[in-house]
């Protein structure tokens, strides 16, 4: 395990291909597994377990790429799953995140300080894709900023979605009426019902009740501010605790997705990427980390 530290926050990263960062999924470059602010407010929760589907081994803040390049590979051949390797293709069925996938996984470079780590992803070229990533992950105070730059390393045109899941809980405190989300930049909601436990209030969402099912909710993203420069936020704030997560997100919004189930809830921001070969994309993420009375 990687850790980075700050004067107030501590950060566990998982190494790639070690426990529980060895998904066919996630991002294996810069797996969030845990956040502490000040020693004692912990962020960071894993996928649950009663869900619809079989559990894909999430955890805390980790991105992923999606791309629909699984369709060009032959049954018993290889495909390309940005961020984490080549997938075995096992039969003619699409591709399912929450399947556990053979993997041949790329390369990773990593380079560590104290307060930063950099990691390198290597492509291995498959069907004529390949891409290079670096990521920067840096603690500042009690700030963590994730860098990507995403390079098209391969001779055809990569087009794909990339997000970043963020299996957060406040002390792993059960969802309900303690806990808030917050849109600065989104449109006011007035006061409608979102579903069973989940209730807007302007441009505030608030808890009713435990999730003891795993609830949805997708927003567009003309659902929000076009005048918000660019950043995406959202605040996840628990009262009783009083501590709070503040992201910033700098990409070209296309969606958002918003889950929860038991204790965990993620607010999971879309933007799409189209990259010819030799051309490069970069975006940012911020996450503050605070208490308030």
């Amino acid at each position: 395990m990687f850790v980075l530290q700050s004067d107030r926050l501590r950060v566990d990263v998982s190494e790639p291909g070690i426990a529980p960062n060895t998904t066919s999924r996630f991002d294996r470059a810069g797996f969030i597994e845990e956040v502490v602010l000040d020693g004692i407010h912990r962020f960071c929760a894993s996928e649950p377990r009663n869900l619809d589907h079989f559990c894909s081994g999430g955890r805390g803040i980790c991105n992923e790429y999606k791309a629909s390049v699984d369709a060009e590979a032959p049954v018993g051949g290889y495909f390309m799953k940005p961020g984490v390797g080549l997938l075995h293709k096992e039969t003619d069925e699409p591709y399912r995140f929450m399947h556990p996938y053979k993997v041949d996984p790329f390369n990773i470079d990593v380079s560590h300080v104290e307060n930063a780590i950099l990691f390198v992803t290597r492509p291995k070229p498959c069907g004529g894709y390949a891409l290079t990533q670096e990521k920067r992950l840096e603690a500042v105070g009690n700030r963590l900023d994730m860098r990507i730059k995403l390079t098209n390393t391969g001779e055809r045109e990569f087009v794909g979605e990339e997000y970043c899941h963020n299996f957060i809980t406040v002390n792993n405190m059960s969802l309900g009426p303690n806990y808030t989300l917050e849109f600065p930049s989104g449109k006011d909601r007035g006061d409608a019902v979102i579903n069973h436990e989940m209730v807007a209030d302007g441009r505030k969402i608030t808890f009713t009740g435990p999730l003891e099912r795993a609830r949805m909710f997708t927003m567009e993203a003309d659902e929000f501010d076009p005048d918000s420069a660019g950043i995406f936020e959202w605040i996840f704030k628990n009262r009783a605790e009083g501590a709070l997560v503040h992201a910033y997100e700098r990409i070209n919004l296309s969606r958002v997705l918003l889950w929860a189930a038991d204790h965990m809830f993620s607010t999971e921001s879309f933007h799409t990427i189209r990259l010819a070969p030799g051309e490069s994309g970069a975006w940012t993420r911020s996450w503050v980390f605070e208490t308030f009375e």
